[in-house]
């Protein structure tokens, strides 16, 4: 009978799992760089909404407001004056008094080219409060947020970056299957792989802390990477999904092309339309004038996040319904693309998921270094 260690394994065995923490070692130094990152980026953006506020209160907030507020329309109105060469794609509306509007869109630059930019307005009586391009890199207080935003989606270098950090995502997902194997060496002792022991900062403390931490976050980077991959890899995963469920898309990505300059129906209008299918409050309006259409986001029961998901598409031209559809879908595959991003914000679990998050990023960030170190200390 082939001899066997400490631990009960045979030579098969420790040649298998050397093997998995080849692969193991070999994807952490590879990908430390890029999971740190993206992890720390992830972590500040979790609260991207309040940070945001408190460095800018002048974007997002105002005093607050009397029954009655400025038309939309208006507002658009004010901020195509105010703000020559913007194009509003995406309105924000209020969710409650003393919030501003904000609106998502392009912004023709000086020197001939588009960027992505933001106005924000005041509701009651469509004054334009300030405006800001969403891709600038700074560090002040009008960009950071953005700033940090923008590297967690692809180190702002574009398409290629985002694709292969989608990539890195599909390794960390399946790095979690070889570490877990790894941090049982003995399954008949389990449990002490979730202690930290030795003496700090040695060798086997930091081992320890490294496997437990790794352990008792395990469920949350898990969806971290998942949620990672699906959110990157759109397409893709879409794809993939599709051999085992079907998945749909909002129903605007199938609208024919009926481009419209000038509508003949105005936004407010629009909002009604929506109001009195839906009997709720609008979250925010999609201008879509290629397809003729708004798409207004009302606040529905099924909401997983605290954003408007029910969308109601409106003809900018005769007023007509020509959709409606909730974000969750129909089936088990639009149910399970609609939660991607409610995981990966941790907004889907309020603030206690928001934590979750942040406590995961940190945690990954943390992983990544002591990985590191250990590799580092054992090459020594």
């Amino acid at each position: 009978m082939p001899p066997v260690d400490r631990q009960g394994r045979r030579p098969a065995d420790r040649r298998w799992r050397a093997t998995l923490r080849a692969l193991h070692r070999w994807f952490g130094l590879a990908s430390a760089l890029w999971l740190t990152l993206l992890a720390l980026t992830g972590s500040a953006i979790v609260f991207y909404d309040e940070l945001d506020r408190w460095l800018n209160p002048d974007l997002h907030m105002v005093p607050a407001a009397p029954a009655g507020a400025a038309p939309v329309a208006s507002v658009l109105h004010r901020a195509a004056h105010d703000v020559p060469g913007f194009m509003p794609r995406f309105i924000d509306l209020p969710d409650r008094s003393g919030e501003t509007i904000r609106m998502a869109g392009s912004l023709q630059l000086p020197e001939g080219d588009t960027g992505p930019a933001e106005v924000f307005a005041d509701p009651r009586d469509g004054s334009v409060l300030g405006w800001r391009l969403t891709e600038t890199i700074s560090l002040d207080r009008r960009h950071l947020m953005n700033f940090l935003y923008g590297l967690h989606m692809d180190l702002i270098l574009g398409p290629a970056m985002a694709w292969f950090l989608g990539l890195v995502a599909l390794l960390w997902v399946l790095d979690h299957g070889v570490a877990a194997v790894l941090a049982f060496p003995a399954l008949a002792k389990w449990a002490a792989s979730f202690r930290v022991g030795g003496r700090f900062p040695g060798l086997r403390w930091m081992f320890d802390l490294h496997r437990a931490a790794g352990l008792w976050l395990f469920p949350v980077t898990l969806v971290l990477a998942v949620t990672s991959l699906t959110l990157t890899w759109h397409e893709e995963t879409r794809a993939a999904v599709r051999l085992i469920a079907p998945v749909s898309e909002r129903l605007h990505e199938d609208f024919p092309d009926r481009p419209v300059e000038t509508p003949a129906l105005d936004i407010d209008a629009a909002l009604t339309v929506a109001a009195v299918r839906t009997g709720a409050a609008a979250d925010s309006v999609l201008l879509l004038p290629r397809k003729g259409a708004y798409g207004v986001r009302s606040f529905d029961a099924r909401d997983m996040d605290g954003y408007g998901r029910l969308w109601t598409y409106v003809s900018m031209e005769g007023g007509q319904v020509l959709g409606q559809r909730h974000d969750l879908g129909e089936g088990a595959g639009d149910m399970f693309f609609a939660w991607q991003y409610p995981l990966h914000s941790g907004k889907g679990l309020g603030l206690a998921g928001r934590l979750l998050v942040l406590a995961g990023g940190l945690s990954t960030a943390m992983l990544c270094l002591t990985g590191l170190w250990l590799w580092w200390k054992r090459r020594r």
